[in-house]
């Protein structure tokens, strides 16, 4: 997976958490720390988990690939055939989907799926529900109590707590740590996904050099 472009915007995200809080001074710290706490702390925190969003985006395109890759015990296939795969398997509904792709990569035996299903359902936490409160499923997953009043996962620092101990991190970790580790075990799921896979390879074909065929 590439992971270039996500640690570059972790990289911004963090400088505007740096830049936040060199503003914050001593000469008031009850304004300050709410500032903090009530404005800043959940302006960069939404901005991490909408990064979030998109590592899991990018984990699913991947294992959409891989599924479409996995479909012919290995044996090589044209552009063509790949995309048909492809379009095959994003034809279905969401669930049935996941079921092939699951069933086709062995998903839940592989390092790393437990982490992968917390971001899973923490963007469609985000994602979905109306007050932006976390799933259930997700608080299940966590280990988190359920049945007790949780802020909006920007605000929430229980949830925070509790995936930064899910992934490994100490309690306290802000939200630029817990993305550079999802990035890490994101990348190692899917490296683990496909040694495990029997792959079949894609012959692309010759690249057209003609300005007419370049995508626009």
């Amino acid at each position: 997976m590439e992971t270039k472009i996500l640690k570059e915007m972790i990289s911004v995200i963090r400088a505007e958490q740096q830049r936040r809080d060199s503003l914050l001074t001593d000469e008031d710290p009850n304004f300050a720390s709410d500032q903090w706490r009530f404005t800043d702390a959940p302006f960069v925190n939404e901005l991490c988990l909408m990064l979030l969003v998109a590592l899991r985006h990018q984990v699913e395109r991947e294992l959409v690939g891989l599924a479409a890759r996995a479909a012919d015990e290995g044996k090589e296939v044209s552009s063509q055939h790949y995309k048909e795969k492809v379009r095959q398997l994003r034809h279905k509904n969401s669930k049935t989907m996941w079921e092939k792709i699951n069933d086709r990569l062995k998903l839940k035996s592989c390092n790393g799926y437990k982490p992968m299903e917390a971001l899973r359902l923490l963007a469609n936490s985000y994602k979905h529900d109306q007050s932006m409160e976390p799933f259930q499923g997700l608080l299940k997953l966590l280990n988190l109590e359920i049945g007790v009043n949780y802020a909006p996962l920007p605000e929430s620092e229980a949830l925070q707590e509790g995936l930064a101990t899910f992934i490994g991190l100490e309690k306290h970790a802000d939200y630029c740590d817990i993305i550079e580790r999802f990035v890490e075990i994101a990348s190692d799921f899917l490296v683990n996904v496909q040694s495990r896979t029997k792959l079949s390879k894609v012959k692309w074909g010759k690249v057209s050099l003609n300005p007419n065929d370049f995508a626009r």
